[in-house]
């Protein structure tokens, strides 16, 4: 991971460690409108799917996060990029195209 990117996440990390802390402390509540599954995972209590505005899904983290889905969620599941290491080379090898000789 680059310089940039691990400071990055380092201030998130961060930001979110305070606001749990404000929330276990004070009882705030929040409303996290996000694309981020892992932050979903990490903080959230309650999730809601939503779909063009409307809810498609709703409930406990645990129960929403779990299958079965129904296919919206199980769209927006599946669309997690895999983060391990080398899959960006990998990829960028598989659409390189070939060099014509001479």
């Amino acid at each position: 991971m680059s310089r940039p990117r691990r400071s990055t996440r380092l201030v998130a990390e961060g930001i979110l460690d305070l606001l749990m802390r404000l929330q276990k402390d004070v009882g705030t509540s929040y409303l996290f409108i996000t694309h981020d599954l892992a932050i979903v995972r990490a903080i959230a209590d309650t999730v809601a799917v939503m779909l063009a505005g409307k809810v498609v899904r709703c409930g406990r983290k645990d129960e929403v996060l779990a299958p079965p889905f129904d296919p919206y969620t199980e769209k927006l599941i599946s669309s997690v990029p895999e983060m391990r290491p080398g899959w960006l080379d990998e990829a960028i090898a598989r659409r390189t195209l070939p060099v014509a000789n001479g």
